[in-house]
């Protein structure tokens, strides 16, 4: 198992929560914390120097890292004189609740602070200590400066931290060939056909299922067009399954007739196997003693346990267990990975940009890091709070997605409507939303797991928990590029019971000598922060004031 030192790691910063590394320069002209943009949306955390910022050569000898202005000793390259100069001399101090909710702030204005700038004019000396020009300093007025609480709105905050495992360790491929297939066609020959898309290729998941099944009718509709390319091959013999010698007899020569009357990209039903899913109630499945029997060659996909799953403010706690472990929840975990997968696959998604930096280390964990920050969009699939509500709403909403899996969106290992499998997910997303979020009596796990303002202030971490992994397969040509085409998908669920135990797939699907490209993403659930400032209250005293409602609300995290 890795140590959190030795991992790659990513922090992800909401770009327009990224503020400007130098603090002491003067563009106005007049006083560096008067300016008509600081090139961030809170304004306010900008003079409070509560923000990270990117830094790198010539300040720095190691490429461009983040800073938190808020703790500059949260990173040991960070020169120790820059930190002090550039998040010296605060003007504004802050008073407020720090374990409130929606805190109310009391705003005062630092006037030694505010004089001991050197890079200013001698005009502003003294400047905002009038308190009519201190009311114009917050919410604008005169000629320099736009405010610092105009035109802020609701600002969003997923500020957070993920882990990624080093080369072959924590994530891995393994080619394995057990047997030739001594069929007529020869059925290594007869796949290699570039117009043979893998998902054409049998599932081995679904065909030892349907080898176990006893019952006179299949496991699953669409596990009849998965194996014998749309109702092609002769899978029952007498109303007897075929041998596995047999059916790989059978499926060669259906191939190859197939291939040379053209037909083949009209079967229909054989898209439906493209990409699949493996939910949290199905991970028996995901065991690597699950299979016995033998597969001819397959690709062994394997995510070990990972340590570092959750992240953040609380990493100790996962929300997704306490959901896992109780009756009266755990199917709701279900019906949110199948509602991510539509998101993922219809593309359904809001662009947030994020500044990232990413840290890796070298493969013999023994050199320097190597950082790098760059802008970028990532994926935000929905708000947990909304994503609930509508489920409340719709009781028709698990039949509706039920029945989308057997679309040529995706399918389960398993028809859900035909196996014993009856949840009530009515009672359960009941259940969930109020431990979740809380009721009149209690306070969810959610409240307790975002942060305060003062956390925010600070740039603590988000809690963020891992939901499920997407594997993006990619052929990969003889150059040694992978081709931009995505084979297939697919869609693993985390481990939230036997949390030790690796998550392991075996990938039937795929052709001998092509090499493959694996891509293993998370999707996460990102506890963070939304928040607005309220008006400016009357002034208290000559140089503070009250600005009642600042900081809130707070009580609903953005989940994506």
């Amino acid at each position: 198992m890795s140590y959190m030192r030795r991992k790659n790691r990513i922090i992800i910063v909401n770009d327009n929560l990224v503020g400007p590394s130098m603090r002491t320069d003067n563009p106005s002209g007049f006083h560096p914390m008067v300016r008509t943009s600081w090139g961030m949306i809170d304004k306010l955390r900008a003079v409070l120097a509560n923000y990270y910022t990117p830094l790198g050569p010539p300040l720095t000898t190691t490429n461009e890292f983040f800073i938190n202005y808020s703790n500059p000793e949260e990173d040991s390259n960070l020169p120790g004189w820059l930190a002090a100069n550039q998040v010296a001399n605060i003007v504004l101090d802050l008073d407020f609740d720090e374990d409130a909710t929606s805190p109310t702030l009391t705003v005062t204005f630092n006037e030694d602070a505010w004089d001991a700038f050197n890079d200013r004019s001698a005009a502003s000396t003294n400047f905002i200590d009038d308190p009519e020009m201190f009311r114009a300093y917050l919410e604008g007025g005169y000629g320099y400066n736009l405010g610092l609480l105009n035109g802020i709105g609701t600002v969003q905050d997923h500020t957070s931290v993920y882990y990624l495992p080093l080369a072959n360790e924590g994530a891995r491929v393994q080619p394995v060939y057990n047997s030739y297939l001594t069929t007529v066609p020869p059925y290594e020959n007869v796949i290699s056909n570039p117009s043979v898309k893998e998902y054409v290729l049998p599932n081995v998941y679904i065909y030892q299922a349907e080898l176990q099944n006893t019952g006179s009718t299949l496991l699953a509709d669409y596990h009849n067009d998965a194996l014998t390319l749309g109702g092609e091959v002769a899978w029952f013999v007498g109303d007897t399954e075929t041998t596995e010698g047999e059916y790989y007899q059978l499926y060669s020569a259906k191939l190859q007739e197939l291939l040379a009357t053209g037909s083949l990209g009209d079967i229909e039903g054989v898209a439906k196997n493209k990409n699949l899913a493996i939910l949290h109630s199905d991970m028996a499945i995901a065991d690597e003693s699950h299979l016995d029997i033998a597969i001819p060659f397959y690709n062994k996909i394997v995510i070990d346990s990972d340590s570092d799953s959750t992240t953040g403010i609380n990493s100790s706690v996962s929300i997704l267990q306490a959901l896992a472990a109780e009756p009266d929840t755990n199917d709701f975990i279900d019906l949110l990975q199948m509602r991510t997968i539509q998101y993922v696959l219809d593309d359904d998604y809001m662009s947030i940009d994020f500044r990232r930096e990413l840290k890796t280390l070298d493969a013999s964990v023994s050199g320097p890091a190597r950082y790098n920050v760059a802008t970028g969009q990532r994926r935000a699939l929905y708000n947990l709070e909304a994503a609930l509500d509508d489920l409340v709403g719709d009781p028709d909403t698990y039949d509706d997605i039920n029945s989308a899996h057997t679309s040529t969106n995706f399918s389960l290992l398993r028809d859900f409507s035909r196996s014993d499998f009856n949840p009530d997910y009515g009672c359960s997303v009941a259940y969930t939303e109020i431990d979740l979020f809380g009721d009149v009596s209690t306070r969810g796990m959610v409240p307790m797991n975002t942060r305060t303002f003062k956390q925010v202030l600070d740039n603590v971490k988000c809690h963020t928990e891992t939901l499920m992994y997407v594997i993006e397969k990619r052929r990969v040509r003889e150059s040694g590029i992978p081709e931009f085409e995505i084979q297939q998908r697919f869609f693993i669920s985390n481990r939230f019971e036997d949390t030790n135990k690796p998550i392991v797939y075996y990938d039937s699907q795929v052709k001998y000598g092509q090499r493959y490209r694996y891509d293993i993403k998370k999707i996460a659930l990102v506890f963070g922060n939304e928040y607005s400032y309220g008006s400016l209250g009357e002034l208290a005293v000559p140089s503070d004031v009250v600005a009642p409602g600042l900081g809130g609300p707070l009580e609903r995290p953005e989940d994506s």
